[in-house]
């Protein structure tokens, strides 16, 4: 019998089905599943009977339950004890993110997640792309990564905000707010560069509403796009809750129709880690992003 296998059992009991258990731990429902099962057998009981769509507590599983829950709280006063009288080193969790959305994170997710959980230490490593991201990740040099959905195949992921897309422009360029995507059409432009990854993404936008406009800068410091729009160089397509931050420097619009893209957390396909699930149940429980999506 295992500490893991009493909380599955609780977690299962609290949300009332293995599915929503599963989801709340950030694990897969056939590895629950089997956890339980391998509980049972060394128990030489039946914790649960399946009642329609649901599954009831037997008996035996009410008491087995109500002793579990005694050994796990006696396990977190001891946690608490060593916690309060500061001998627990916090637990180190490397976040790897692109500039623009660390400061994102720093600014509106870090300070609360620090004070829920002074037991972890988020660092955050900036990378100057997607691809730079994503090889840290493989190389061990993250634990998880902060990027723009979608993310490559071989990593599972937890979405953390939906954001707007916008158009932010110099403050003399006259278009109609909203702007119709047609009007992008030989607008000068600030874009990644030509052989960066995130530059075939904008390109693929742009074949699919039959727009081309005018390549005014490539660059793939991502920092500067603002700076460069503000000096009048070109316009830029930027997440609007922080672009409205420049607003007194830009010019922002929304989109017609509208556009959003999605950020999330997204790390290597292997068991999460305790520290890994418990950010993302924060970022979740903060944004209001219900549905966790798995790659």
């Amino acid at each position: 019998m295992t500490l893991q296998q009493l909380r599955y059992l609780i977690a299962v009991v609290e949300h009332g089905s293995m599915t929503a258990a599963a989801h709340a731990l950030y694990v897969v429902q056939p590895a629950l599943s089997r956890s339980l099962q391998s509980l049972e057998r060394e128990l030489k009981i039946e914790l649960f009977v399946r009642s329609g769509r649901g599954m009831v507590l037997t008996p035996e599983g009410v008491r087995v339950v109500h002793l579990a829950k005694k050994v796990l709280a006696g396990i977190r006063t001891i946690e608490d004890t060593v916690r309060t009288q500061g001998t627990a080193e916090p637990v180190l969790l490397r976040l790897g993110s692109t500039q623009t959305l660390a400061i994102e994170f720093i600014s509106n997710l870090l300070p609360a997640f620090n004070r829920q959980r002074p037991d972890i230490n988020v660092s955050v490593e900036c990378y100057d792309s997607r691809d730079s991201l994503f090889a840290g990740l493989r190389k061990g040099q993250a634990d998880l990564v902060l990027a723009d959905l979608p993310v490559p195949g071989d990593l599972r992921v937890h979405a953390v905000r939906h954001h707007e897309v916008v158009l932010v422009s110099p403050q003399d360029v006259h278009l109609p707010d909203p702007v119709p995507w047609a009007a992008l059409d030989g607008l000068p432009m600030i874009l990644p560069s030509s052989h960066a990854a995130r530059r075939r993404d904008f390109e693929m936008l742009f074949a699919t509403r039959g727009i081309r406009p005018e390549v005014a800068m490539e660059t793939d410091e991502r920092g500067a796009w603002l700076a460069c729009v503000a000096a009048g160089i070109g316009s830029v397509l930027w997440y609007a809750e922080l672009a409205t931050r420049f607003s007194s420097a830009v010019t922002v619009r929304s989109f017609t129709p509208p556009m959003e893209r999605t950020i999330g957390f997204a790390w290597l396909r292997k068991p999460i880690s305790p520290q890994v699930g418990a950010l993302c149940a924060f970022a979740r429980a903060k944004s209001g992003v219900e549905e966790t999506e798995y790659t």
